[in-house]
């Protein structure tokens, strides 16, 4: 990874905190983790700065969706799955570190989760957990 690889991937980020249209967020994050993910598959290319630098990455911008979630309403059905999926499989270990961390992220987190029904939550968290876990 070198330090275009690093500008691009926080400009995404920066891009997907910014942006109000829930669905191009949503976007911007994925190719942002895209791009992270690409460059953690061989670790041992990536030096320790490198590795704090991803992780910490990771953390803040986890944090920062997770905080923003409270003021997205009147999601459609496709695109809170497609944040569901964030959630609980590309962010999951940062998710719920936070979760324990503070309670104010729980809340944002509990009220988004449940727009379309908590039972509709957790159903798709595991089917979603089944689909990866299947070959």
């Amino acid at each position: 990874m070198d330090a275009a690889d690093i500008r691009r991937i926080r400009e995404l980020f920066d891009h997907a905190e910014r942006e109000a249209d829930p669905r191009r967020k949503c976007d911007a994050l994925e190719e942002a983790l895209d791009l992270l993910d690409d460059a953690s598959e061989d670790g041992s290319v990536l030096s320790p700065s490198d590795q704090s630098l991803m992780r910490n990455l990771r953390r803040t911008n986890a944090r920062r969706l997770l905080s923003q979630l409270v003021v997205m309403r009147n999601v459609h059905f496709d695109v809170w799955f497609s944040y569901l999926s964030l959630l609980f499989f590309r962010l999951g270990p940062e998710v719920d570190a936070l979760l324990v961390e503070d309670d104010s992220l729980r809340t944002a987190y509990d009220k988004f989760t449940g727009l379309w029904g908590t039972d509709a939550a957790v159903a798709l968290r595991d089917i979603l957990a089944k689909s990866k876990g299947s070959p």
